[in-house]
């Protein structure tokens, strides 16, 4: 009776501790979301004008005439993630460039528009953060993560250096 009564005990505090440690980055559902910079609220947004190419960058998280900040994220079938704008035609998606920006493109087959897209939260009440990380499925060595950065023109860019995974507040649109 006693090692039963200590069983039960050892679990409730084991469960009251998993409750109180941050939940573990996970893979993020097929699905339409909105990432917003959770230094000033502001979403990461696409440009509807000129075909919706160009550079991505912060701004309103509502969708307009010239923008919107809805992204549709789905599985590739090589493991990686494809970033797209919904509905786009011909298809368009979130891509690095080769000096580390990210743009929106027309050329979603290559490696620079493969990313690995992942959620998790420090727990209730707390914000959910999302962690978009640019990750070729070829293993190549153009990998970092997508960050708000004031020194960039449109403050999107891919860095190297280890990056804290909760940058971006995730904001499931229904």
């Amino acid at each position: 009776m006693r090692s039963r009564a200590i069983a039960v005990t050892a679990a409730a505090v084991a469960a009251a501790a998993a409750l109180a440690q941050p939940v573990h980055a996970a893979p993020l559902v097929d699905g339409v979301y909105r990432f917003a910079a959770l230094s000033d609220g502001k979403c990461l947004t696409w440009p509807k004008s000129y075909g919706s190419i160009g550079t991505a960058s912060l701004g309103a998280c509502t969708d307009d005439g010239s923008t919107s900040a809805n992204w549709q994220v789905r599985q590739r079938p090589n493991g990686t993630m494809e970033v797209s704008t919904p509905g786009s035609n011909p298809r368009t998606c979130l891509r690095l460039e080769t000096d580390y920006r990210v743009v929106v493109s027309d050329n979603c087959a290559d490696k620079y528009a493969e990313w690995t897209v992942s959620y998790g939260s420090a727990g209730p009440g707390s914000v959910v953060w999302a962690d978009i990380e640019h990750t070729p499925g070829d293993r190549s060595g153009s990998w970092g993560k997508l960050v708000d950065s004031p020194d960039v023109t449109g403050r999107i860019v891919v860095r190297r250096a280890p990056i804290e995974p909760h940058y971006w507040g995730l904001q499931p649109v229904g």
